[in-house]
């Protein structure tokens, strides 16, 4: 499970991944990926063949390997998005008034709904990820990417639920972001960020028969790191993702979890879009998933992860 977190947690996302196969375990042979906003994208790439070293090296600037370049070298670095408000031809108005009826007692989709369509475009997004894929519609390999209806509500699960949207189409709609992105507007249906509905979406497999689940979390935060200054909403979404592993073991499922540590925490800062906190942040994350991975309770679930990949 790879959680949202914009270009902050996409670099997140690298160090851990990095981490985890330089422990043995190579994400792209996971029996299912499943991406939500930033992680889609980080899904997405990995379904496409990059190989997880290569994520960190990426992140940081430096060299990556020829499997790698073949994969992304005409892209260049990481995309750079353009985030300066463009003017709009009226007044702002909600976006979705019909969501915050529908919304119920989920503050994130009442907000979705308040907030005015981004006006942003995230076109760039798309492209790249289409770009890595040469043609090909979809990856082979299973890939769940989780978008949210605008104006149902409804978390709607692409390669899931919907089989006829392009990878591209699929990450852009994930990765839109209430407010600040345009919708993906796909066959009359309006998509925006699946972190509207969670930041991980991690319930997604409650029941699902994995013998391991691994949730890469962004947005939330270890215990030790919710008593700095710098966390806001990361103990609500720390709370939220609570509750889904719960459901996951309820169901039986083991469950391994990466959440930024307090020093993770200030070398992400405060704005997720920042992406001078990109070489930081993946240093960092880096560093504290190498600790857990050290950490002896985590020792069996690694040789599970291990093994997937001998």
């Amino acid at each position: 499970m790879l959680g949202a977190g914009g270009i902050v947690g996409a670099a997140y996302h690298a160090g851990v991944l990095t981490a985890l196969a330089e422990e043995g375990f190579d994400a792209r042979d996971a029996d299912l990926i499943v991406g939500t906003s930033a992680g889609s994208g980080v899904g997405a790439t990995l379904r496409a063949g990059f190989p997880p070293l290569d994520l960190a090296p990426r992140s940081l600037g430096q060299a990556i390997s020829a499997e790698a370049t073949a994969l992304v070298g005409h892209t260049g670095a990481p995309p750079a998005i353009d985030l300066r408000p463009r003017p709009g031809s009226r007044a702002p108005l909600p976006s979705s008034p019909g969501l915050v009826v529908r919304s119920g007692f989920h503050p994130a989709k009442a907000l979705a709904g308040l907030l005015p369509s981004g006006t942003i475009s995230a076109d760039v997004i798309g492209e790249r990820i289409s770009a890595m894929y040469a043609g090909r519609s979809w990856p082979a390999s299973p890939l769940w990417v989780c978008a949210v209806d605008l104006d149902r509500g409804d978390r709607v699960v692409f390669g899931r639920d919907e089989h006829d949207v392009p990878i591209g189409v699929a990450v852009q709609a994930s990765s839109s972001i209430p407010g600040v992105f345009a919708p993906v507007v796909r066959d009359g249906r309006r998509y925006v960020d699946g972190g509207v509905h969670s930041p991980t979406n991690a319930d997604l497999l409650a029941g699902a028969g994995l013998d391991l689940v691994v949730i890469v979390s962004p947005m939330s935060t270890t215990g030790a790191a919710r008593r700095t200054s710098l966390v806001s909403g990361r103990s609500v979404h720390a709370r939220q993702l609570a509750r889904e592993v719960r459901r996951l073991r309820d169901s039986g499922t083991e469950v391994l979890t990466f959440q930024p540590t307090s020093g993770d925490v200030v070398a992400m800062g405060r704005n997720p879009m920042d992406a001078r906190r990109r070489a930081a942040t993946t240093q960092a994350a880096l560093t504290s998933a190498h600790d857990r991975l050290a950490d002896a309770g985590v020792a069996a679930r690694l040789a599970v992860l291990r093994q997937t990949s001998a």
